[in-house]
């Protein structure tokens, strides 16, 4: 029984290293033929993880929240643009969230938030920089801006790494692994209704 362990423990170990490597290599490739989510960004106006809650005073309010997403901040009706070739599982409308469009490509979910315009439909096949809709300011919003929420493996990912990945390897660079977020509550990583913004 011991030897057995043993060998198993030797099989996985020898394995580990290889499947890590074939993850990175995988996103590594990935990062290369993805595409800015926005035209016309103008700057990050909410990073991902906790914050003040939207339109809270900060005197008034010690309260915090969990962002789910980053918010890239653009002109209204500024085009927004397929992250990765993929297709379109969602169009739909959340209090929160407003106009929302929900993207698959492979184990990515991608979620479009606050939307003016839609120029795609549900079931359909998009590819990397094709544009699906307009920057809005519907649903729970202080103005015109795309928040944009992705997963991996339905887990979590901040936004802002696989942006900073991407730039690595369109530079030619190695680029660092982008794994989901640790310190997600349960709460916001199990609600998937709309991939909303903040919980």
């Amino acid at each position: 029984m011991l030897r057995k362990l043993l060998v198993c423990a030797l099989v996985w170990a020898s394995a580990a290293p290889q499947a890590l490597a074939s993850d990175y290599n995988l996103q590594l490739a990935l990062w290369r033929q993805v595409s800015f989510p926005l035209d016309n960004f103008l700057a990050i106006s909410s990073h991902f993880g906790w914050r003040k809650p939207v339109g809270a005073s900060l005197k008034r309010s010690k309260a915090s929240e969990f962002h789910s997403g980053l918010d890239l901040a653009a002109p209204m009706g500024s085009y927004i643009r397929a992250w990765a070739d993929g297709r379109i599982q969602k169009v739909g409308y959340d209090n929160r969230c407003g106009w929302h469009i929900v993207t698959t490509s492979a184990e990515w979910t991608s979620t479009y938030c606050h939307i003016s315009a839609v120029a795609v439909q549900e079931g359909q096949l998009v590819q990397a920089g094709q544009v699906v809709a307009a920057v809005g300011s519907t649903g729970r919003s202080t103005g015109p801006h795309l928040h944009w929420t992705l997963r991996y493996q339905a887990k979590l990912v901040d936004p802002e790494l696989v942006l900073q990945a991407m730039q690595l390897a369109w530079q030619g660079q190695s680029a660092p692994p982008v794994l989901p977020s640790q310190d997600v509550p349960e709460p916001v990583q199990a609600d998937r209704s709309a991939e909303l913004p903040e919980i």
